[in-house]
């Protein structure tokens, strides 16, 4: 994990971002998702400053109490804006983004936004959101079952429920994305998020993700990705569909690899991290 009390904060045009920065070279930005916090990337994020890369591990705004913004909201084009926006706080030309779930979300949306200062990313656990659109009803059922959380958030006691039982809710959803992933890690990680959402408003600001989606997405997000990119899949994640993640590697005009890791569940780059690793050093070094 990563030591709390190495956290700084920034701060730009009335946004504050809480990040962990560390070691030297190009920057590789690592953005968690949910249900997570930048501590699960701490092993992650050593083993890039022993091979000669600067790290920086933000919380998504809304995970911390001081990256609360009232008002600002949480759609897709506002949360790819405060990626680009930590940049520019940071004063970096340009960087490297390794995001999970929300936090592939978010890099997708930055290198469309902003493709000058993103120099590759790597989503995983998420295809591109543009794939993300059944083509009949079965596919839809099978969505549905396996992101019924995004439904269950829509509800107005969802909150409530989500801290009944010391967040059993959280552990819930590790054991049905992630079945296979056990150990000591893994419930640090549970841990760590069970932690995180037990301070004020976050989250209530972890929740908003889902309350923001919308059908209609700003076409600024839809402009081609310039970069490289790694995605990475597990195996047993979405029950095994990776057609999404197939079309997505079409929307990269510099190219892109898909790593699938085999058993794995929704946290792969957790749950085989050596592999993972070593696969992410191996493409930011092929990197322009």
């Amino acid at each position: 994990m990563l030591d709390e009390s190495e956290f700084q904060n920034v701060s730009q045009a009335g946004q504050t971002w809480r990040y962990h920065d560390a070691g030297q070279g190009r920057p590789v930005v690592l953005i968690h998702g949910f249900p997570d916090t930048p501590g699960s990337y701490g092993n992650i994020a050593r083993t890039l400053n022993r091979a000669g890369y600067r790290t920086i591990v933000p919380y998504l705004r809304g995970y911390h109490p001081d990256t609360l913004v009232p008002g600002r909201p949480y759609d897709l084009l506002r949360i790819a804006e405060d990626a680009v926006g930590l940049l520019e706080a940071l004063d970096l030309q340009s960087a490297a983004l390794v995001g999970h779930d929300w936090g592939a979300t978010v890099v997708y949306g930055a290198a469309a936004l902003a493709p000058g200062r993103v120099g590759g990313i790597v989503p995983i656990a998420i295809p591109h959101p543009s794939t993300l659109k059944p083509k009949n009803a079965l596919q839809l059922l099978g969505i549905l079952v396996l992101s019924r959380h995004f439904l269950y958030f829509q509800l107005p006691w969802a909150e409530a429920g989500t801290r009944r039982g010391d967040f059993r809710y959280i552990e819930t959803l590790y054991r049905r994305w992630a079945p296979a992933w056990r150990g000591p890690e893994r419930d640090a990680a549970v841990l760590r998020a069970k932690q995180a959402f037990a301070r004020p408003g976050v989250l209530a600001g972890s929740i908003e993700y889902y309350r923001a989606l919308s059908a209609k997405v700003d076409r600024r997000l839809m402009a081609p990705l310039t970069c490289r990119g790694l995605m990475v899949a597990g195996s047993k994640d979405f029950g095994g569909h990776l057609g999404p993640y197939k079309k997505s590697k079409a929307l990269f005009g510099a190219g892109a690899e898909l790593l699938v890791v085999p058993e794995a569940g929704h946290w792969p780059h957790r749950e085989a991290e050596s592999l993972f690793t070593d696969r992410l050093i191996h493409f930011l070094g092929e990197l322009p």
